[in-house]
């Protein structure tokens, strides 16, 4: 990604209101009214159009006008972007500009909330439809698969009962040094959000972030 595009991307999703936009609307799956994300954002149609220009110029959302199927105006409907794939991008920096945002207890319980669902939608991805209930192989598939998509490098053992698992890699290893408590906090939601959206779940039993050099581990059941 060139210098000037990154920047744009940093500046644009800096703001914590584009920032919630961006996020709701790549949690959706789907085109998004600006109707639905008035409703379930609580804030006023008028304070998000310019917000969503600046995350459409940014190349982070797209637009299009859909007809409705009554009379009535042509209803305006956005979506999040397919990320480019350039060996070349660094979100360092965006890290670190949205992880200074996040300094007291009721940020990080925020942020920790936030991860969950990403983890959630992460199953929801690969998972089974709703109502579904997959035997425990392919359940434990699903969560390797959710895992690798969050970036993380799984390895599982089952014992007495139990799943413990190893994580080699931590996509959020190289702010662990500066944000360590950010890092571990996300890095939980994360996981309980993967568990959680599991069918059957599964809860989370025991955390211990850095077990060792670069591991984590954790136990559910």
């Amino acid at each position: 990604m060139p210098e000037n595009k990154a920047l744009e991307v940093h500046k644009a999703l800096a703001d914590d209101t584009r920032f919630r936009l961006y996020h709701y609307i790549g949690l959706a799956g789907r085109p998004v009214s600006v109707r639905e994300m008035s409703r379930r954002l609580s804030l006023h149609p008028n304070t998000l159009r310019p917000h969503l220009r600046r995350l459409e110029e940014a190349g982070l959302v797209s637009r299009e006008i859909r007809k409705t199927a009554s009379v009535g105006r042509p209803q305006t409907l956005y979506s999040a972007r397919a990320a480019e794939q350039e060996e070349t991008r660094d979100y360092r920096l965006l890290a670190e500009i949205l992880s200074g945002l996040v300094r007291e207890r009721r940020a990080m319980d925020e942020a920790r909330d936030q991860a969950r669902q990403w983890g959630a939608y992460l199953v929801a991805q690969g998972g089974p439809k709703p109502g579904v209930r997959l035997p425990a192989r392919r359940n434990l598939a699903i969560l390797q698969e959710a895992m690798a998509r969050a970036g993380f490098d799984p390895r599982f053992r089952r014992e007495d009962g139990s799943i413990e698992v190893t994580l080699r890699e931590c996509p959020l290893r190289d702010l662990a040094d500066d944000h360590r408590e950010l890092v571990c906090t996300i890095h939980r939601g994360l996981i309980e959000g993967i568990l959680g959206g599991l069918k059957p779940t599964l809860a989370m039993r025991e955390f211990r972030p850095f077990a060792e050099r670069g591991i984590c581990r954790l136990r559910a059941g």
